[in-house]
């Protein structure tokens, strides 16, 4: 290399190294290769597809460095920037600060599908190589086969080989072995890229609209000359018909399905330059079927306009602190503040991005911000295809659509300049991520507002108790004694429920069929209160004779909301029919193979159709299941009517036993209650009642745009009843839902979790928010067998405040967060004792770094032993800086580092 060569610094997509790796740029792609750019790069044996972190010239290498022979960038993937500057930074940031792989934590930031895979080419090294068969009369062998395809259809990928050979045994160890003979080569190649830009044909109207009459009155004339030609002929008028209503402008798909044309008929119409043929590039837009009405911004209650001003002063430079948490009850109008802090980022000339907690709530929210900002939106989320995400991404970065709404990725947006960032519900688990990189989403946020001078906005009813602490001032008192606190965010409250603005009410009733009186707090809004909560001791209602899963209050209440013809939710954060199934004569318990848990028994209601694609066991001895789970595994296709059991660790599923599977016995005994209990239960009860579940089974069998209508179907008062597990206490607004009833809420309060009060207040108090959101007003009946929990006491006053008082006094005794910080590592083996073993000795490595303000609990075998056949042993470190624990730290192969973890089960 010359002296003034360029040295690219290359963060791998991939695991297999934890930064970067420097590689030396080609002449010819001097002029192109700049930071952000993506990179196809030899690894070892392989090509790789990366991210240029960086460049510099030769000279400023040190000596240890210049010692080494550099390999050359191999293919540039697109000419322009896949990343920002803002954006290298924050995967700079997020690698550090979350134990993750450089490049791994760059891929968050790319669209699926953009950068091609590695693979190898096999080809045969000498295409007269004839291989030896048994006979002329005999099959041929598996090598035979293997040539015979390299022969006929030259170099092949391994996906190739695999369908030219489908259905023939062992031929990747035969290919492996031609390999080591020298028959066959193989060389690293990139496979396609998975999306590219959708080309498809343009037509366009050629003529006058004069010129159009008389070619339609000459097709017509020759159609009753010729009666044969009739069909083809009045196919191509009604083509040019249909060209002159689109303003002579539309795609061909739109042409062949609303005239019934083909593409002869436009090769016709062109060859007469009646039209004009084109390719053209065409937009996957997820948001095209999604209907809004565009509406104005409502005046601003005297909460809203107080908070807003706040927030106004910051995004105008105004105010040094630019991180706020917006604590507003539900229904306090906290979205309008959103709206206007994205209209002024737009003003400013900057975008906005706005985060939802759950995919099912980002048609809800875009189709607000549509209303608001047409053609400016963008959607983007994991369940998106291919290329809708990748032509989404491509308009973003090109500056088109400057207001991005989605779930957590849509942080990594690439918006050339952002304004503002929203967190919605900022206290839900789902901003945390569960695989590689286990980023929090809210600490990223924060970290990246503040690197791009973007002001941060989390809102939510129950902040999580880490945004508590970070928005209270330099120290305050609880329970007596004074403690330190954060002093990041800056706190706004909104404490009044909006009923609606007087002047739109009355359009409201008389749409809806409402007549309820309004009192008037200010000339322009009406307040409401929030529901009334009463809770149902269910041991008080067992020792009355009532064993139905419904109180007395709620079965009236119930009634009552039915007849009145309003809506209610019915809600229980458990799936499925049964969460046990037991023998009862042997009390043998059907088990996951994989993961060691309880299977839930399902059982689909009779209206649903289609198929259920499941695992199922194939074992010699039936009591096997009882055991370690050792067997293979058959994909097999059951009906969606049958009964199933299924595992909701590792969605492992088999068919619903008709007897023990232990002792033969047919008492087989269904325990624990889940939705499609409710659901089953509540159409028994109330036969005329319209039920509609809403939980994660219905919505994978569904697919999301049909999530989207099931809820729709509910918005649009076709259905009475909602059930429905977490995803139904998360940012809905339904204006009719006059009772809420939360079937059982014990679920998850005595798991051992510091967090699990903490969840279980946040459920209640959303999934209480839900009811009399509208010009009715609401009704919440929460049952539980521990009426005296902090968490169900708290939620019944909807005393936010009391609670997160209650709770940060008893994580401060317990020096748990948001007072440190944790960072779980967790072990996992076929072979416990290996597990237990290696976690063991992390566990010595680690406390000769501990410091004074640091230490650690455990290993200890984790709550959920087995996930995926393996045994899981864990360990937690605390400390105030989790960088600086694991920096230079050595860990084991296959080791999971989680900095601050939300699940630690």
């Amino acid at each position: 290399m010359s002296v003034d060569s360029l040295v690219a610094e290359v963060a791998p997509l991939s695991d297999a190294i934890r930064g970067t790796l420097s590689y030396c740029v080609p002449e010819g792609m001097r002029e192109q290769i700049a930071a952000g750019v993506a990179v196809v790069v030899p690894l070892r044996s392989r090509l790789v597809a990366g991210i240029v972190m960086a460049v510099r010239s030769y000279e400023h290498l040190t000596q240890a460095e210049r010692r080494y022979d550099l390999k050359p960038i191999h293919t540039l993937l697109d000419a322009k920037p896949v990343l920002n500057e803002a954006q290298l930074e924050l995967a700079r940031w997020l690698s550090a600060e979350y134990c993750a792989s450089l490049g791994r934590c760059c891929a968050l930031m790319v669209p699926p599908g953009f950068t091609p895979s590695s693979a190898y080419l096999y080809a045969l090294a000498d295409e007269r190589y004839l291989p030896s068969d048994d006979g002329p009369d005999a099959p041929p062998n598996v090598r035979a086969q293997v040539i015979a395809v390299l022969r006929r259809r030259g170099a092949l990928v391994e996906s190739k080989l695999k369908t030219a050979l489908r259905g023939v045994k062992g031929w990747r160890n035969v290919l492996k072995a031609l390999v080591q003979e020298g028959v066959v080569t193989r060389t690293s190649t990139v496979a396609p890229v998975v999306v590219k830009p959708l080309k498809t044909t343009l037509v366009q109207l050629a003529i006058s609209e004069a010129t159009l009459d008389i070619v339609l009155r000459n097709l017509d004339d020759e159609a009753t000359k010729n009666p044969r030609r009739a069909n083809a002929l009045g196919r191509r008028g009604s083509v040019l018909g249909y060209l002159l209503q689109r303003n002579g402008l539309a795609w061909a798909e739109w042409v062949y399905a609303e005239t019934g044309a083909t593409r002869t008929d436009l090769d016709w119409l062109s060859q007469r330059d009646y039209i004009l043929l084109g390719d053209a590039e065409r937009w996957r837009d997820p948001l095209a079927d999604i209907d809004y009405v565009v509406s104005s911004p409502p005046p601003l209650t005297d909460d809203q306009a107080r908070a807003w001003e706040t927030i106004r002063r910051a995004m105008d430079q105004k105010m040094d602190q630019r991180q706020f948490l917006l604590r507003g009850v539900t229904g306090s109008g906290k979205t309008e503040i959103y709206m206007r802090a994205v209209e002024m980022a737009l003003q400013q000339g900057r975008g906005a991005l706005v985060l939802v907690p759950e995919i099912s709530l980002t048609p809800q929210t875009a189709r607000r911000f549509l209303s608001r900002f047409p053609g400016k939106v963008a959607l983007i989320h994991s369940r998106l295809k291919p290329g809708e995400r990748y032509d989404t991404w491509r308009r973003i970065r090109a500056g088109e659509l400057a207001v991005v709404v989605g779930a957590r990725s849509a942080l990594f947006a690439p918006l050339p300049k952002v304004g503002v960032i929203i967190l919605d519900e900022e206290h839900d688990q789902s901003y945390k991520q569960s695989s590689p990189p286990y980023y929090d989403t809210r600490r990223a946020a924060m970290h990246y507002a503040a690197s791009c001078d973007a002001t941060l906005i989390m809102g939510s009813a129950t902040p999580s108790l880490e945004a508590w602490h970070m928005s209270q001032p330099a120290s305050i008192t609880l329970q007596g004694r004074r403690v330190g606190t954060d002093g990041r965010l800056v706190m706004i409250e909104l404490p009044n429920r909006v009923r609606g603005h007087v002047n739109r009410i009355a359009d409201q009733q008389a749409r809806l069929g409402i007549h309820t009186s309004v009192q008037r707090e200010t000339d322009a809004v009406a307040y409401q209160p929030l529901p009334d909560v009463q809770v149902i001791d269910m041991r008080a209602e067992l020792r009355g004779g009532n064993t139905s899963m419904f109180s007395g209050a709620l079965t009236l209440a119930l009634g009552e909301t039915l007849q009145r013809g309003e809506q209610a939710i019915l809600f229980l954060n458990r799936r499925g029919t049964a969460s046990c199934v037991i023998c009862r004569d042997c009390g043998h318990v059907l088990r996951c193979p994989n993961d060691d848990v309880p299977l839930t028994y399902h059982q689909a209601p009779a209206e649903e159709t289609g198929s259920l694609e499941t695992n199922r066991p194939v074992r010699a001895n039936p009591k096997s299941r009882a055991g370690s789970g050792a067997g293979r595994t058959r994909r097999m296709v059951v009906s969606a009517n049958t009964s199933v059991v299924k595992c909701h660790q590792c969605n492992h599923v088999e068919l619903a036993p008709s007897k023990c599977p232990s002792c033969g016995s047919v008492r087989i005994r269904y325990i624990g209650i889940g939705t499609q209990k409710v659901e089953q239960s509540l159409r028994e009860q109330f036969p005329g009642a319209r039920v509609v579940r809403w939980d994660k089974d219905a919505s994978m069998a569904s697919g999301h745009s049909s999530a989207d209508q099931l809820l729709q179907r509910f918005v649009n008062r076709q259905a009475d009843v909602l059930v429905g597990t977490q995803m139904i206490a998360k940012g809905l607004d339904l204006p009719l839902v006059t009772l809420v009833g939360v079937v059982l809420a014990d679920v998850g309060m005595f798991l051992p979790d510091f967090r699990a009060s903490e969840r279980v207040f946040n459920l209640i108090e959303q999934v209480a928010g839900r009811a009399g959101r509208g010009l009715l007003s609401g009704r919440v009946i929460v049952q539980t067998y521990n009426p005296e929990h902090p968490a169900i006491s708290f939620a019944a006053r909807h005393d936010v405040l009391g609670f997160a008082q209650y709770e940060l006094a008893q994580r401060m005794m317990l020096n748990l967060p948001p007072y440190t910080r944790l960072v779980r590592f967790e072990i996992s083996h076929e072979d416990n004792a290996i597990a237990q073993h290696a976690c063991e000795m992390l566990a010595r490595q680690l406390r000769r770094r501990v410091s004074l303000e640091s230490d650690l609990i455990g290993p200890a075998q984790a709550y959920f032993v087995r996930h995926s056949r393996r045994y899981r042993w864990h360990l937690f470190a605390r400390t105030q800086s989790p960088q600086h624990l694991l920096s230079g730290i050595e860990l084991p192969r296959g080791c999971v580092v989680d900095v601050d973890p939300l699940n630690v089960l």
